[in-house]
């Protein structure tokens, strides 16, 4: 009998050698990228102490190191963005005592319905074909260049802050047109060009209305703190031509450009040259398409006509909505169940949250009594100037573009104590900031046009940057110089 012996390697079945580990894209906690996560706690670490130091305590300093250490991962996109929206919210309702109603509050808010409302829009607007009827429209005049379709989105965008005052409003109505319009030129959802489009469109109609006094809620937060708390009455005229020239031309060429060099592409394919594409501007509408555009006159005239009825856009979308998905039979609701995605609604939610929660814990309180001490008076014009703008940049990165100018403007009269600037040209310095939008969170409009039109963070984030950095470079330099002509700023002290 004999007895066994260990068989030799050569004897032994083959055999797949274990794959390595290899971090995907999707694996966050992967153990070569924990590093990551040890890095951005560490700064939100040092920076709690800092602010410690400096006498925050309480939620004051608990919101302020949650919010940094949320924005950190937003801005690096290292977490996915509704694990950073869930994390957010428990933070939020774990470390500090501002209870539920504040923390999702962004769950009640009249811009997450709208999200929702947007997306069964967007998807009548492509089931009845009104939304590729209006493209093929827009593709007759603006689709034969890919810079000339990014300049028409823009003016578009522009046009309508002049007659739709609701930034919400806006996007919800163009990010489903511009979708079509991308479908009917060829830039399909893998195409960078599809991406640059959607961006400009989307930072147009939040950026380039600061130019017109009405257009979004920022000016009217600026406007009606002015004239209760310095008596300064701000007319459509004089504040059109203070800042149109360079908050709405220069800047809306800067969006072009930067989408264009940014997210290069070209046209391939327009109306009929597309395999299979009807001749849609051409016929009749069809009943569906003509229900549809009833139930979008009805939302647009309510919408115009809030200030008389006082119901949120987002209520009035939701209702619109409704109606989409149910008597009048445009939205099988089986069939957007199935295509509907979460994601955005979690983004939305967390991203009012936050903003609700640094206005409750009292951040921008504590902040003022540190910014009323800053000092324009030993300044000369200039200086004083980009002091201002880059004072109201820097309240767009703590509190968001809609509450900065309500701890902007109440300052107005301290900073203004001395300075060499006007009350006006301190007070309007802060739209110039307001504007300048750096990372997409600064303004939750945005983030609407990011959940309707499926764009990443971090292509949002990297269009963001390009543009504030270029806007830096020319805008802020040309406004100072249209001030000084049209008598705003002068270079002598006064």
């Amino acid at each position: 009998m004999t007895s066994a012996t260990p068989s030799s390697p050569s004897d032994q079945p083959d055999r797949p050698a274990p794959a390595p580990a290899v971090a995907s894209a999707s694996d966050a906690f992967h153990p070569g990228r924990l590093w990551r996560h040890g890095l951005l706690a560490s700064i939100s670490a040092f920076a709690g102490f800092a602010l410690y130091a400096a006498g925050l305590r309480g939620d004051t300093l608990a919101v302020a190191v949650v919010v940094l250490f949320c924005l950190s991962y937003w801005a690096t996109g290292w977490l996915p963005d509704f694990l950073v929206s869930l994390l957010l919210m428990f933070l939020l309702a774990t470390c500090t005592s501002l209870g539920a109603t504040v923390v999702f509050s962004g769950f009640t808010s009249s811009a997450f319905w709208l999200v929702f409302s947007g997306a069964v829009i967007g998807m009548a607007l492509s089931v009845t074909g009104l939304g590729e009827r209006v493209a093929s429209r827009l593709a007759d005049h603006c689709g034969h260049a890919y810079g000339l379709a990014l300049a028409g989105f823009v003016g578009i965008a522009f046009a309508l802050g002049i007659v739709m005052p609701s930034t919400l409003g806006r996007i919800a109505i163009l990010t489903p047109i511009a979708l079509s319009f991308c479908d009917r030129v060829g830039l399909v959802q893998s195409r960078p060009g599809r991406t640059g489009l959607m961006l400009a469109a989307a930072l147009a109609s939040c950026e380039l209305s600061t130019a017109i006094l009405p257009a979004n809620l920022p000016n009217l937060v600026m406007a009606g703190t002015a004239e209760t708390v310095l008596g300064l009455r701000l007319g459509y005229g004089e504040y059109a031509v203070a800042l149109v020239p360079t908050l709405a031309i220069v800047r809306g060429v800067v969006l072009v450009i930067v989408a264009k060099h940014l997210f290069p592409d070209r046209l391939t394919m327009l109306g009929s040259e597309r395999p299979g594409a009807s001749t849609v501007a051409n016929t009749s509408m069809r009943p569906d398409e003509k229900r549809l555009l009833g139930a979008l006159t009805l939302m647009l005239a309510l919408w115009l006509t809030e200030p008389w009825h006082h119901i949120a856009a987002g209520w009035v979308g939701l209702g619109v909505a409704l109606l989409c998905l149910g008597p009048l039979r445009l939205v099988n609701p089986d069939a957007f169940l199935k295509q509907v995605k979460l994601a955005p609604l979690w983004f939305v939610a967390a991203i009012i949250g936050l903003t609700a929660a640094v206005d409750h814990a009292g951040l921008a309180s504590a902040l003022r009594p540190a910014l009323a001490r800053l000092d324009l008076a030993q300044m000369s014009t200039m200086p004083a100037f980009l002091m201002l703008v880059a004072l109201s940049i820097a309240l767009t990165f703590l509190v968001t573009s809609n509450a900065a100018p309500a701890l902007y403007t109440p300052l107005v009269p301290a900073l203004a104590l001395g300075a060499p600037l006007s009350v006006k040209a301190v007070l309007l310095a802060q739209t110039v900031g307001i504007s300048t939008i750096a990372l997409p969170y600064q303004a939750p409009p945005l983030v609407l046009a990011m959940a309707l039109a499926g764009i990443g963070i971090r292509d949002a984030t990297r269009y963001c940057l390009a543009t504030a950095a270029v806007a830096l470079l020319t805008v802020v330099p040309l406004t100072s110089l249209w001030w000084q002509i049209v008598g705003l700023l002068h270079l002598s002290a006064s």
